[in-house]
């Protein structure tokens, strides 16, 4: 459940970067909001157009529930070096960057959506969690909002 301080509602188009929206009604779908560049992306996580992305900038239609401020948890059991293939879905450590492997819309090619940047530098090195979620509060006041868990991906 969530705190009404927690919530809000509103488009896409002004939802800022890790927040995660979920529907109001059947024809509405959840979504996390990241950037590609400098501009805000939302990456499809339900059934309908999963894992494919869309820049909000000009977006009038897509609405719904929005939780700001949420964090992304990876299991590190799910770890893999990521550096020669990656599906979409996939959390990525790389760099400075934390991001979600997705599709543009409507494309069959796939880059990163960052979700959060300025951490502590990875250097040349990445790391890929196939098993991830997004959570609001710490410690006894968490909760899980939303999981996911990819197939394994054997490492080279």
């Amino acid at each position: 459940m969530l705190s009404a301080h927690e919530f809000t509602a509103g488009a896409f188009k002004d939802t800022a970067p890790l927040s995660l929206i979920l529907p109001r009604n059947e024809h509405e779908e959840t979504v996390l909001i990241g950037r590609v560049e400098d501009a805000a992306a939302a990456v499809f996580l339900s059934e309908r157009y999963t894992y494919e992305y869309f820049l909000t900038a000009s977006s009038e239609n897509w609405h719904g529930l929005i939780v700001p401020n949420v964090r992304i948890e990876v299991d590190e059991k799910s770890a893999f070096d990521p550096t020669y293939r990656s599906r979409v879905g996939t959390i990525i450590r790389t760099g400075t960057r934390l991001a979600i492997r997705a599709r543009a819309d409507r494309s069959s090619s796939a880059s990163l959506v960052t979700l959060e940047d300025g951490l502590a530098s990875t250097g040349e090195h990445k790391v890929g969690f196939s098993r991830w979620q997004v959570v609001i509060g710490d410690d006894a006041f968490k909760r899980v909002l939303w999981q996911v868990s990819l197939p394994a991906i054997a490492n080279l």
